[in-house]
């Protein structure tokens, strides 16, 4: 769900660079519902058009999934992997639908419970989001690059507003740690043969960040095979 996605989403990996460019693949499929949340496009769940899937009643039109897949399929190109293998299309066809519908799932657990979004946490993202940019009009023509205005914007900071908080409140995250052998395994599993990734002493916080993540994700996956498991979905893709 995520990411995740991306927003949170690693770069190739050089000398002093941030993330592993064999972990590109692995962080875009099992990108967190935290992150992926903050993508959710302008049409909103159960919008007009025909469905890709259904949700306790609740539609995933065509019309979302087409604009997930498109952003997802760019990440992936960006990252300088290619998109156009049987494969990767098929594990993008695959994420989007998950993290359509586990959003789905979250947001109608979130309305169940009476969770409202912060709105002083979402003015504050919103405000960071936009100071990020030389002036509004920069800030403005980013977003319509995006396929969002200022105000579709604001609804999608809302909506993941609402997915942290529902998680929070379900998920204990703050025991997840790294281990050092789990941080020496997954950097060796990286950096085997490949000698342009930077030292672990230069890159030990995206590992254990790495690591930390993969642990959450399981965490979230499983609440939101509890929540299928209670619920009716069916995907007609």
């Amino acid at each position: 769900m995520g990411e995740e996605t991306t927003n949170q989403e690693g770069g190739a990996a050089k000398r002093g660079g941030l993330s592993f460019a064999k972990l590109i693949i692995f962080i875009v499929i099992v990108a967190a519902i935290i992150v992926v949340g903050y993508f959710v496009m302008n049409g909103g769940i159960g919008g007009q058009g025909a469905a890709v899937a259904m949700v306790n009643g609740s539609k995933i039109t065509r019309s979302e999934y087409d604009v997930r897949y498109a952003r997802l399929e760019n990440t992936v190109t960006a990252q300088g992997q290619s998109a156009t293998s049987t494969e990767i299309q098929l594990a993008i066809k695959e994420q989007v639908l998950n993290d359509l519908i586990s959003e789905t799932l979250v947001l109608q657990a979130a309305e169940k419970e009476g969770i409202k979004a912060d709105s002083v946490a979402v003015d504050a993202a919103f405000t960071q989001s936009k100071a990020g940019f030389p002036d509004a009009t920069a800030f403005e023509a980013e977003l319509k690059k995006q396929g969002f205005t200022e105000s579709t914007f604001k609804e999608t900071i809302e909506r993941n507003n609402l997915i942290q908080q529902y998680l929070k409140a379900h998920i204990d995250i703050s025991s997840i740690t790294a281990s050092e052998a789990e941080v020496k395994d997954l950097y060796e599993q990286v950096s085997a043969g490949d000698d342009t990734v930077p030292p672990l002493s230069e890159v030990r916080a995206q590992v254990e960040n790495q690591i930390i993540s993969q642990k959450q994700q399981v965490l979230i996956t499983n609440h939101i095979n509890e929540l299928k498991a209670a619920g009716t979905v069916e995907t007609l893709i």
